[in-house]
């Protein structure tokens, strides 16, 4: 509870009471060409930042929020590295990332077109999460539920060891998060002391653009990104389609979103209605910025 009144606070948002539960798919998008109003100045990160997990090395808050997925995000650059963070204190959040995988894709010619990707974490199919009755407001049970989040979420977490990426030709394929890619790129999450969940990136220019390092000319090219997180397939007969059913068959699927749900003696209940809504939508959350040259 503390930690979500400092996440609260760092944001100055104030995230559904209800939070609990939990994709991967490209982040195909139509082709948008850039416009040079839209095209956010770089930042040019002066030190390294190591990977990590943690985002002592970010902005406090990140700079960009986005309400729907409920993630906050940043991207920096320096000669050798393009920087890339996520971080979301939702637990709803938290658990669709973990569960169903994320995919954070680039377009360098800052478009709306996926052409490098990294996918991570992968999908887990082996962890599953039983929620009491949706209509149970017992105090002691919604505690022991928030309890069961939050040990879904530290085991998952510790289970999220592989990747994937695609895009960069004679890397592509899968790693373990502690092993050396030939392309150099790293990638780490975790949960950090304000149990949010924090992604980070490092993908060496060299991967993207094939150059050694940036020259004067490189300054404001655009350069997109995208954060790829796909709600999970609300099962049928089960789970959420009964508003007073159990959560614990629920939990093994992956894909859209759910619009409507029956209630019980056959009343249709809203996707709004339903206080999980958001583990069942699916969002893309597209980041247009410039590259940042050495001052």
């Amino acid at each position: 509870m503390q930690a979500n009144k400092l996440y609260m606070r760092k944001y100055c948002i104030t995230f559904p009471a209800y939070s609990f539960l939990f994709l991967l798919s490209a982040c195909g998008a139509a082709k948008k060409t850039a416009k040079p109003k839209d095209i956010i100045p770089g930042t040019w990160q002066s030190t390294p930042i190591a990977i990590d997990g943690d985002s002592k090395d970010w902005p406090s808050p990140y700079p960009n929020y986005d309400s729907k997925s409920k993630i906050a995000y940043a991207t920096a650059n320096d000669g050798k590295y393009l920087y890339v963070t996520m971080e979301t204190g939702d637990e709803l959040t938290q658990i669709k990332i973990l569960k169903a995988g994320m995919a954070v894709s680039i377009d360098t010619g800052g478009n709306k077109t996926p052409i490098f990707t990294i996918k991570y974490p992968l999908p887990n199919e082996n962890l599953d999460l039983e929620m009491p009755q949706m209509g149970n407001s017992d105090k002691n049970a919604a505690v022991h539920t928030a309890r069961q989040v939050s040990q879904y979420v530290h085991k998952a977490i510790e289970q999220a060891n592989q990747y994937a990426i695609e895009g960069f030709n004679t890397c592509d394929g899968g790693y373990m998060v502690a092993q050396i890619n030939t392309c150099g790129i790293k990638v780490k999450a975790r949960l950090d002391e304000y149990k949010e969940l924090v992604w980070e990136a490092a993908i060496p220019l060299k991967a993207l653009y094939h150059v050694d390092s940036l020259s004067a000319t490189s300054a404001g090219k655009p350069i997109s990104i995208c954060f790829n997180i796909t709600g999970l397939k609300a099962p049928k007969g089960k789970g959420v389609d009964n508003v007073n059913g159990n959560m614990n068959s629920g939990m093994g699927g992956q894909g859209g979103q759910h619009n409507s749900m029956q209630g019980g003696g056959g009343r249709q209940v809203r996707q709004q209605d339903n206080p999980l809504e958001h583990l069942y939508n699916a969002t893309k959350t597209w980041k247009q910025t410039g590259l940042a040259v050495h001052p």
